[in-house]
């Protein structure tokens, strides 16, 4: 088990470490907003004191902090559209004079951002942000090696494997919350399958702390795996870090009250609910199935769309036969994950929409999502069936090219440009340490994931146990 831990941690590391070191400084969604909040929190600001314009003209709250923090152009890279610059248009400085910086993510939970701030404190410079990047990637490490170790059978393992999308290592390597929500949540759907508490009291904790949706994550995530399981929980392990994290949940929503929470900061065009939805089939649907696997950057830079069906053809590779040989109440569960997963989309942009336009992202629901293959990988019968002795360790074995074309995409549009070819070497810029070493952390980070996955001394538990919860 230790070692079965080890092994994947450094995997899960390598594959988020791969993303902190070759993105440019705000290289993907909301990086700048997340980067100013975690100087704030390192620096007693818990709460913005007043407002300013961001890179992009949008007045929002604001914190001190020094100009060295983000660069003069944070948003030249996507803001010009559709001329998508390369990441040498970045004009970074070492003045540390104290000026307003602009934080869309102002008020929210304080708990991630004093996770990962530290270094940002320290250095206040893109060196600062790259050492968060990596302290960010290093949690969510820790949560996905946590939730493979638990899993035990091969194929929940693989399962894992595949929530770990390489839209999540993205976020996971870089300042976004979204990366440790997810993780978490990875976390929760394989403790309660295998009945681990402490670990499934951690995962809530973390839920309820870390974004504004955390708490219905928690309840759902926790709801759907309960019933797959006939199980419920009275272990002291799981409820005393849940009640703690609830408490801390419900505190922070009365001292930061966001008033401002849905403020355009600029003119939004009337709709009608019915322009939403005929835009969500037309648009938005495609959007978020893709970035769910991988929609980098601000949502411009994508990757093959053969590559994005492969991946959700390894998810259905697991879930198509956990639907035909599960249980009635997995296939209930799994449906549910993924019909709650839709509506939570289309309502997310009913209702914000007309306030602040295009509002909803596929990673928004990740965290409720990943339990379609969660709950899928862990089906006994599939466990079982001949051909999965094979089919399992060459899914993972799949996803390392998988990620790496991925990672070689982006690093090739931000260091020659959106419309290049596939190149991730040389370019107008460079990662700090050079492009070979993001991509072998890619390739061993993967490699180490494809050769431990059935390295199994767990006996899986079956759906429908119902032993005593006290005594696991």
């Amino acid at each position: 088990m230790r070692r079965a831990f080890l092994i994947a941690f450094v995997g899960f590391f390598l594959l988020g470490a791969a993303w902190a070191l070759a993105l440019p400084s705000n290289g993907t969604y909301d990086e700048k907003q997340h980067l100013v909040r975690a100087w704030a929190v390192w620096t007693g600001q818990w709460l913005p004191h007043d407002r300013a314009l961001d890179a992009s003209g949008i007045e929002t709250n604001a914190f001190t902090g020094p100009r060295s923090l983000l660069p003069s152009s944070a948003d030249c890279t996507w803001i010009d559209k559709p001329s998508y610059r390369p990441a040498s248009c970045l004009s970074f400085t070492d003045d540390e004079s104290v000026v307003l910086q602009p934080s869309a993510a102002a008020r929210y939970s304080p708990v991630y951002y004093a996770l990962v701030g530290l270094p940002l404190r320290i250095s206040p410079t893109n060196a600062g942000l790259i050492w968060a990047r990596l302290l960010s990637a290093l949690l969510s490490a820790v949560l996905l090696a946590s939730a493979f170790t638990l899993a035990g059978t091969a194929l929940l393992r693989a399962a894992v494997v595949l929530a770990a999308t390489p839209m999540l290592m993205n976020l996971a390597g870089a300042l976004n919350p979204n990366g440790l929500e997810i993780s978490a949540a990875v976390l929760l759907y394989v403790a309660v399958l295998r009945k681990h508490w402490p670990a499934a009291g951690v995962a809530v904790a973390l839920l309820l702390t870390t974004r504004d949706l955390g708490p219905f994550f928690a309840a759902s995530v926790l709801a759907v795996s309960l019933f797959v399981t006939k199980t419920w929980v009275r272990s002291r392990a799981f409820w005393l870090p849940a009640a703690g994290g609830l408490a801390f949940a419900v505190f922070w929503t009365l001292v930061a009250s966001r008033g401002d929470a849905v403020d355009p900061g600029r003119p939004i065009a009337a709709t009608t609910s019915g322009a939403i939805l005929r835009d969500i089939a037309d648009n938005r649907a495609e959007f978020w199935i893709r970035q769910i696997v991988g929609q980098f950057g601000y949502g411009e830079t994508t990757v093959s769309l053969g590559m994005i069906g492969l991946w959700y053809l390894l998810i259905l590779a697991v879930v198509g036969p956990a639907l035909w040989f599960g249980p009635g109440r997995l296939r209930i569960g799994i449906i549910a994950v993924v019909l709650a997963s839709a509506a939570l989309l289309i309502a997310l942009e009913l209702y914000f929409a007309p306030k602040v336009g295009h509002f909803a992202h596929g990673r928004y629901v990740m965290p409720l999502a990943v339990g379609a293959v969660l709950l899928a990988g862990s089906t006994d019968r599939y466990a079982t069936w001949p051909p999965s002795r094979w089919l399992v360790p060459g899914m993972v074995a799949v996803t390392v090219p998988l990620h790496l074309y991925a990672l070689a995409r982006v690093m090739t549009r931000f260091q020659h440009g959106i419309n290049e070819r596939l190149n991730p070497f040389g370019g107008t810029w460079q990662p700090p340490v050079g492009s070979v070493v993001p991509l072998l952390a890619c390739l061993v980070g993967g490699a180490l994931l494809a050769v431990i996955v059935t390295r199994s001394s767990v006996r899986p538990t079956p759906l429908h146990s119902t032993a005593n919860t006290l005594s696991n």
